[in-house]
């Protein structure tokens, strides 16, 4: 889902995807990196390996990962982890090498059968029938892929326009991958369905399921709504439970063609799969902010999250992965409650806050002032000084931008002249003042 939702945030963490490899770098503390801040973007002063380096290489495995394989509900679960051709070689070694050694049933979708780095890899659009594969033109990619298919690195490398083409064809993968899901595992009580450019926070999965009645026809996720049509937005993740897939495949069995058709006229994958749970008769559950589109940089950090257990990230790399996933292994080590969104900003996103970086937006994106061409960087701080429940400032000639939310964001090219400062006393504050007694759930 790419240009279709108005909201600026969304948009900014689609970008994610293509920028995120800096605030990785710089949420990567925990790999011994030391941050500088100087009045200029953070500065790391060792050096942290390249996302090719960690995702081609054996990572240390924290002490904790044997007990991550031994969570009370696992064999419960059966996660599906969708990708394509083109991105699989960068986006999935992190996964086996991270979270896939927690999780005893997963299977990978994508849109060519091969295998990868010991792992099988399912072709998810072999069950579409051959007219709609001869008449569909996102098919022409599929076949393409298929006669090339020794040469699918060499091709992405030469040819940018095939990233457009596999995400036109990726629409087709979602009602086959829930189809295909339950034949994989029958006896599963819950499918966790996620993209290869997502975290899955997977001890808190667990805890979350065990306080649903699985046999309900659960459908989980974040809600979005376009031309009329409420679903669960894809990038974010989505649950089913098994009832609710049974609901479904029994409504779709005599209505392949029509969906076949439908499919073929609608741009959004994630709002077929939500269409037709609808007309299955299966309901959206709205599971924000546990299954959310954001990185933990993009967040907006308010009251209205910090006690909320978080179970998705989406457009993050391999070394906010990474991140992410070692915290998780120190949570599950020290037996402690579910890993919350303010856990994340605590050990991830307030050690980066300074009081001014330099070439930086933190998406301040609250009320504006305009400044004259002789007002300053401090000009633009007193107007957030003077707002009590400011906690962040973004600072351009000319103009100046307030935000009561707290945010990282990620570098600013230089020639905006984006500065961005925190209000870090306030933040302090605000982050001590933080009670979490009891876990919020959906």
């Amino acid at each position: 889902m790419m240009n279709w939702l108005p909201d600026l945030r969304l948009f900014k963490s689609i970008l994610a995807g293509f920028l995120s490899l800096t605030v990785a770098l710089l949420i990567l503390f925990n790999l011994n990196a030391i941050i500088s801040f100087s009045g200029s973007y953070p500065t790391l002063l060792k050096t942290i390996p390249s996302v090719s380096s960690i995702t081609s290489t054996t990572v240390e495995l924290p002490l904790a990962t044997e007990r991550c394989r031994q969570l009370l509900g696992a064999d419960d679960v059966l996660v599906i982890v969708k990708t394509g051709a083109t991105a699989l070689r960068e986006r999935l070694p992190v996964h086996f090498q991270t979270t896939l050694q927690c999780i005893p049933h997963y299977v990978v979708f994508s849109d060519m059968e091969e295998e990868f780095e010991g792992h099988h890899i399912h072709d998810v659009l072999s069950g579409v029938s051959a007219e709609m594969k001869k008449s569909a033109p996102e098919f022409t990619f599929y076949r393409d892929l298929h006669e090339n298919q020794d040469r699918v690195a060499e091709f992405m490398r030469e040819n940018a326009t095939f990233q457009r083409k596999a995400w036109h064809l990726d629409k087709w993968k979602f009602l086959p991958a829930v189809e295909r899901a339950l034949q994989a595992k029958p006896d599963a009580k819950w499918f966790m369905f996620i993209e290869a450019d997502a975290f899955l926070v997977w001890s808190n999965l667990l805890k979350w399921l065990a306080k649903l009645d699985w046999r309900r026809p659960y459908f989980l996720g974040q809600p979005v709504t376009m031309e009329g049509q409420l679903f669960a937005y894809g990038g974010a993740g989505w649950l089913l439970s098994r009832p609710a897939i049974q609901q479904m495949t029994h409504h779709m069995a005599s209505r392949n063609g029509d969906y076949e058709y439908f499919t073929n006229k609608t741009s959004f994958g994630d709002l077929i799969l939500g269409y037709v749970l609808e007309q299955a008769g299966v309901g959206l559950t709205g599971a924000w902010p546990l299954i959310q589109r954001e990185t933990p940089s993009t967040m907006e950090y308010t009251k209205d999250l910090w006690c909320h257990p978080v179970v998705t990230f989406h457009h993050i790399d391999a070394l906010e992965i990474k991140s992410i996933w070692d915290l998780e292994q120190e949570w599950i080590a020290d037996a402690q409650g579910p890993l919350l969104h303010f856990d994340i900003f605590n050990h991830l996103i307030y050690p980066l806050l300074a009081t001014k970086i330099v070439d930086w937006d933190n998406f301040s994106d609250g009320e504006e002032k305009a400044l004259t061409p002789n007002e300053s960087f401090e000009d633009c701080k007193l107007h957030c000084e003077e707002d009590v429940r400011c906690m962040q400032f973004r600072f351009t000639p000319k103009k100046c931008t307030m935000s009561h939310s707290i945010t990282l964001g990620w570098k600013a090219d230089r020639s905006i002249g984006s500065i961005s400062g925190w209000m870090m006393e306030r933040i302090t504050q605000v982050k001590a003042s933080v009670r979490c007694e009891k876990e919020k759930w959906i």
